[in-house]
């Protein structure tokens, strides 16, 4: 008798199965249908990506610490003129104006009173009276603000 039972019941699961697999099959979804109306024409794409932040501008004597793919800051001193003037690299060691340098990603313009560098279209100045100097194959940028000095070694 058991295996009577247990015949019907693979017959009642493959019905079962069998059943449930053509009802729940993917649906048969057929759209069809004319367009109305009148075409429109297609527009171009921007040119510009909307995400594409704006060119960063700055100005001030921390530009260059700004950087730091292009300028790792060393040091930085700030204080009176007459405490600090032993501390200004000497005349000739100065980059005369007008001077371009390139470092890394960043282009430097040398002015007579002041320093501009271009990073991409981001464009950033260290105001006057700014210098900058080669001393040992580094950077020193001295910046005089009244009776304040400021010099930052790179």
């Amino acid at each position: 008798m058991a295996r009577y039972y247990l015949a019907a019941t693979v017959i009642v699961v493959l019905v079962g199965a069998l059943l449930a697999a053509h009802r729940l099959g993917p649906p048969d979804l057929r759209i069809a249908g004319r367009g109305q109306g009148t075409p429109t024409a297609e527009r171009p794409a921007p040119s510009a990506a909307p995400n594409t932040p704006p060119p960063f501008r700055a100005t001030g004597s921390w530009v260059l610490s700004a950087l730091p793919a292009c300028f790792d800051e060393r040091s930085r001193l700030r204080g009176p003129v007459a405490e600090l003037a032993a501390k200004i690299p000497p005349a000739a060691d100065r980059i005369a104006a007008p001077a371009t340098l390139v470092v890394e990603t960043c282009t430097l313009h040398v002015e007579p009173h002041d320093v501009w560098v271009d990073r991409g279209a981001d464009r950033m100045r260290v105001p006057p009276d700014a210098a900058l100097y080669r001393v040992d194959g580094r950077l020193t940028l001295v910046v005089r603000t009244g009776s304040t000095v400021e010099i930052r070694r790179y």
